[in-house]
């Protein structure tokens, strides 16, 4: 049997609303779609990790306060890389990515440049 997939969702502008930065201490509702997403990952076996700069106590206190159900924070004690700045997951969720598909150099460096986030267009 494999193991159960790792799904890492960041938490500014994915699991919270977010429209910039405030102060560390802001408290944003959850987007009720990703918050529907993880329960249903959850159901289908997986298991969630949420990141953040925040740190690892505000993250708990809000999973806790919101009933967002999460199996690890800012990392995965399970296993580890020699980056414990990034966790190991399967699969990265996150506002401020691009997935990087094999495209050319000039595409992406377009891709980058040009780049904003959902909550800013």
């Amino acid at each position: 049997m494999n193991p159960p997939r790792v799904i890492a969702f960041d938490f500014d502008g994915v699991l919270a609303s977010y429209s910039g930065f405030v102060t560390k201490e802001d408290i944003q509702e959850p987007n009720a779609e990703v918050v529907k997403a993880i329960k249903i990952l959850k159901e289908k076996g997986c298991k969630i990790l949420i990141h953040s700069t925040r740190g690892d106590e505000f993250l708990k206190k809000y999973c806790e306060q919101f009933s967002i159900p999460v199996d690890y924070i800012n990392r995965r004690p399970d296993k580890e890389g020699d980056n414990p700045g990034k966790p190991i997951a399967f699969v990265y969720v996150d506002d401020r990515a691009i997935c990087y598909k094999g495209e050319i150099a000039e595409t992406l460096v377009s891709e980058i440049l040009d780049f904003k986030t959902y909550w800013q267009k």
